[in-house]
């Protein structure tokens, strides 16, 4: 999975996505990739002002609006000055069709921020583009730790470690690959995770617990072997716990000071798996998500 020489990072003028284009010309000036942003109009909105004879001038002011939100957020770590596209339609399906024209190889954008849980709560955009786009998407939140910046014109990156959040399933080469890329491109630890799930009982529960499913050892020994197949061996350290998923896993991205978390989005229907969005969840990091096989 090589690392994208595009990026797209969607721009809807909140604070959430400002906070995604830092990342996304962050992480394009570490690795000379080029960045497209997209701002998606109501069509209702360019239907009105095209009827009024103004299609132009609202295509002006959201170049200019664009272009005011870049002023905000150096971007001389790009090699070359983002292009911008503007579409009209519904959010999600827009981003998708410019992906491809810009021939993204990577998608940067924020998340809605937090339920009244404080938990990660995608916007229907972000939910719609996660679930169906075929090239890798890192969700942003709005409420985790600055990892990536741009300074004086340098990218500039403080990730502790990248960790692969490893199922033990088909998709596991494609998120280890990734992971390692990425871990490679920031000059980072990778971690490779997994967590053998322990089924909780209450206290009350009249029978034996039920049998673990998972060997820690075994679980560790096809970690070692996914590290080799990936051309990893000798970079990547692995860590496999028992426990509830989400929480677990959480537990590892802060024992290992994780900037990037990295998850599968699942394998067969196009769609965020339970698994993944819990980890998302809990980690409470930016978090990239690739197709599974």
């Amino acid at each position: 999975m090589p690392l994208p020489s595009s990026i797209l990072c969607p721009v809807d003028f909140s604070p959430g996505a400002e906070r995604a284009l830092r990342h996304a010309l962050a992480l394009a000036g570490l690795v000379g990739a080029h960045v497209t942003l997209v701002a998606v109009n109501d069509p209702l909105l360019v239907a009105a002002a095209d009827a009024a004879g103004h299609a132009d001038a609202l295509r002006d002011q959201v170049e200019a609006a664009l272009m005011a939100t870049l002023s905000r957020v150096p971007s001389q770590a790009s090699p070359v000055l983002p292009a911008i596209d503007i579409a009209a339609g519904q959010p999600g399906d827009e981003i998708l069709k410019s992906a491809e024209r810009c021939g993204a190889g990577l998608i940067v954008m924020g998340t809605r921020g937090l339920g009244m849980a404080g938990r990660l709560v995608f916007g229907s955009t972000t939910e719609r583009v996660v679930r169906d786009a075929r090239i890798p998407v890192l969700a942003v939140p709005d409420y985790s730790a600055d990892r990536l910046s741009v300074e004086n014109g340098v990218a500039r990156s403080s990730i502790g470690h990248v960790v692969a959040a490893v199922g033990l399933d088909p998709t596991d080469t494609a998120v280890a690959s990734a992971a390692g890329e990425w871990a490679r491109a920031l000059d980072v630890p990778l971690t490779l995770a997994h967590v053998c799930v322990t089924v909780p009982t209450p206290s009350w529960w009249p029978f034996a617990p039920p049998a673990a499913t998972e060997n820690v050892e075994t679980a560790r020994g096809r970690l070692a072997s996914l590290a080799r197949s990936v051309n990893s061996a000798g970079e990547a350290l692995l860590d496999v716990r028992r426990g509830d998923v989400s929480g677990t896993m959480s537990a590892i991205v802060r024992d290992r000071d994780a900037g990037l978390l990295v998850v599968s989005r699942g394998s067969g229907e196009r769609r965020l798996g339970a698994t993944a969005y819990r980890v998302m969840t809990s980690a409470d990091i930016p978090t990239l998500v690739v197709a599974g096989a």
